[in-house]
């Protein structure tokens, strides 16, 4: 008799509910979106670096170089919201381009404004390159998979949200570009291109992040956002800088493809 005075009352509070839901839509919409991000990184472990020497008698330094690590991404995601208009499903592809730059460039005092790249060494033969920045680019296709919660949820105009997602990246290309102190040693940018390891050729990240939507029920609506941190999980991604985690921002910009009653 409880067990059956249990489920009546569950039915009585469901019911209701499951009615006024019916009357909700689930709305569905496609977008394009735009971002940057800018990931901190480090210098992967690489032998052939040699910093300048200006005031020691043994040895290299590599202290004195810099490194920028940063990537720009556009793509195309649908999204589906929940019927009780808290959360939305977003997936779709992604294009990006990461790019990783090292380098040294003295504006102020006596120091050289180049690194030392050990090119060969043959027996008691060391032969070193003059080197100002080393850029590398790599574009990959993506796969991101995110969820937002809405505060307060639909129908206003102003949706305040936060977001976790998730990326799998397939690497298409990679260059690199070599800037000498010397012009004329530009005939060696391939050899030296050749001895830089490529990123891995698939990388994973984790992310979150937090933004406003702007835009009313089945019309087109803008969505800006912070994301922090950005995070790739896969070590053997990294080819001239070791990525360690990052940030940035998206613009996104979507319109209603098709509502259903439920």
């Amino acid at each position: 008799m409880i067990k059956f005075r249990c489920f009546a009352l569950a039915f009585i509070l469901i019911v209701p509910n499951c009615n006024s839901y019916s009357q909700n839509t689930r709305l569905r919409y496609v977008g394009i979106e735009s971002g940057m991000k800018f990931i901190e990184s480090e210098i992967s472990d690489m032998d052939l670096i040699r910093g300048d020497i200006p005031s020691y008698s043994m040895g290299f330094s590599t202290s004195s170089l810099t490194s920028l690590s940063w990537a720009w991404y556009a793509g195309v995601k649908s999204e589906i919201f929940t019927l009780n208009d808290r959360f939305g499903f977003q997936g779709g592809i992604r294009f990006s381009q990461f790019n990783s730059t090292i380098g040294k460039d003295e504006y102020w005092g006596s120091n050289t404004n180049y690194f030392y790249w050990l090119y060969r060494q043959e027996g008691t033969e060391t032969e070193f390159l003059k080197i100002r920045e080393i850029i590398q680019k790599t574009e990959y296709l993506g796969i991101p998979l995110e969820i937002r919660y809405f505060i307060p949820r639909r129908p206003h105009t102003l949706l305040f949200y936060v977001k976790l997602g998730a990326e799998l990246n397939f690497r298409v290309n990679t260059g690199t570009h070599v800037v000498f102190k010397d012009p004329l040693m530009e005939i060696y940018e391939k050899d030296i291109s050749d001895q830089i390891e490529k990123p891995g050729a698939v990388s994973f990240a984790l992310y979150s992040g937090a933004g406003f939507r702007i835009g009313t029920d089945q019309k087109p609506s803008v969505s800006i956002e912070a994301c922090f941190p950005y995070i790739i999980l896969t070590s053997h991604s990294s080819g001239l800088l070791h990525p360690l985690f990052g940030g940035g921002f998206q613009l996104n910009f979507q319109v209603p493809v098709k509502s259903k009653a439920k």
